[in-house]
């Protein structure tokens, strides 16, 4: 589908029916040249374009139908085999187009803002503020656990928590003065991202009370959306936004009297009510200076506890050398609306967020000495010994890597990747082990 999106401008998408997890389609296998296949536009690639500005509004609701159909199952007589094997060719497929669409959209950003500098009125200078996030944490003997990406499947996510031992059956912190680190990617392919960041929210409130604390790092769906590209957003999902956003406006509506609250935009026949207005709250939501973008400004990209670091991707030298302080702060800013552009380092194909090199097999990663070599370099460098990342699905549960600096979250617990069992990663007094 052509989808385009009129605000902050336009783009053409090109949304294959369920995402870059989605199902195969006759003509696309799952042959070993798409593993590897690292340049290709793959199946799931943006195809952006130029348009003028005020595109009919109704167009945004295809965007939801597309990225709604993550759900639809793959085609009749399919193995298991070939379903995995399908996921992860799709998955490689993606990895060098979805940095490529987000530096895109910046890019234009720019240029527009050099074309219209002599046009308009310059505005006045903003008063906005940004979080500085958290980026080191002394460990001090407690317990850490760490929870790789969840992708909006709430059941799954409290059943990591509970098998992590710091939440209990009736969704209290029960960890004590354990630190808890999810890894990233709480948003996309699932249908209650508000609610599981909701619940993040409530534990770190507890934890802390208890000596604990709870962090969330960014994933590179939580850029995506912040930027705007909701093209992994369920039906759910958007229905979850809509919710909000009703809820939040009929508070409006007791407080202030229904003729003081501006009324909800007109839908077009052809749409679903719900969909359409789950579109427009998800991007009031979202997008820089929105309500869920100002909570996530506070979340670190790269996060030191003790002696492990936390990034979504992988970390290498030049991640040392821009600063975890000075990144987490120029993400945060970014989020906040206080800037008008992220930081490259949360774009590029190697960066913070995207990189592969450090996914393993499963991301087609064949040898892995080079990456390991500059990986201890950045991790030397900041006195750490391992590092924790999410971003590629491990078929075979958490795994490891590098001489064991190396350690992989993310076991696809979300029904939206694999529904794996949950697996999660303790360290107690430097010793590593799974719980699953």
């Amino acid at each position: 589908h052509d989808v385009t999106l009129g605000d902050p401008f336009s783009m053409t998408f090109s949304l294959p029916r369920g995402g870059a997890m989605g199902p195969s389609w006759p003509g696309h296998g799952a042959g070993s040249r798409h593993l590897d296949a690292r340049q290709t536009r793959g199946n799931s690639a943006a195809r952006l374009g130029r348009h003028p500005m005020g595109h009919n509004k109704s167009l945004v609701v295809v965007l939801a139908a597309a990225a709604g159909a993550g759900s639809v199952g793959f085609t009749v007589g399919a193995t298991v085999a070939t379903r995995l094997l399908t996921r992860r060719a799709l998955l490689a497929s993606t990895a060098a187009a979805g940095p490529l669409f987000l530096a895109a959209k910046v890019a234009w950003a720019k240029k527009d803002t050099k074309q219209h500098m002599n046009k308009t009125k310059a505005p006045p200078p903003s008063r906005k503020t940004s979080p500085s996030p958290t980026t080191t944490v002394d460990l001090a003997g407690r317990r850490l656990v760490a929870i790789g990406d969840v992708h909006g499947d709430f059941a799954q996510t409290m059943a990591a928590l509970e098998l992590g031992k710091v939440m209990g059956g009736d969704g209290n912190w029960i960890g004590g003065d354990t630190v808890l680190v999810q890894v990233g990617d709480i948003l996309d392919r699932g249908d209650n991202e508000l609610a599981i960041m909701r619940k993040f929210r409530n534990l770190a409130l507890q934890a802390r009370k208890q000596g604990g604390d709870v962090l969330v790092v960014h994933g590179n769906h939580e850029i995506m959306n912040v930027l705007g590209d909701f093209r992994y957003a369920t039906k759910g999902a958007y229905g979850e936004c809509a919710r909000y956003a009703e809820s939040k406006r009929r508070k409006q509506i007791e407080k202030l009297g229904e003729e003081n609250v501006d009324p909800l935009p007109a839908i077009p026949d052809d749409v679903n009510p719900t969909t359409y207005l789950g579109v427009l709250a998800r991007r009031d939501l979202f997008l820089p200076g929105g309500e869920m973008a100002m909570k996530m400004a506070s979340n670190p990209t790269v996060l030191q506890v003790g002696d492990t670091v936390f990034a979504h991707a992988g970390i290498d030298m030049a991640t040392v050398t821009y600063g975890f302080q000075n990144l987490n702060n120029d993400v945060a800013a970014w989020m906040s609306g206080v800037t008008k552009t992220p930081p490259k380092a949360v774009l590029e194909e190697k960066g913070v967020v995207w990189t592969r090199d450090f996914g393993g097999a499963d991301a087609g990663v064949t040898g892995e000495a080079t990456h390991c070599r500059r990986l201890g370099e950045a991790l030397d460098a900041v006195g750490a010994k391992r590092l924790i990342v999410g971003h590629t699905p491990q078929q075979a549960g958490i795994s490891s890597g590098c001489g064991g600096r190396l350690w992989r979250s993310d076991v696809g617990v979300s029904r939206g990747i694999y529904g794996a069992n949950p697996q999660v990663i303790e360290i107690v007094n430097g010793k590593v082990r799974v719980l699953a």
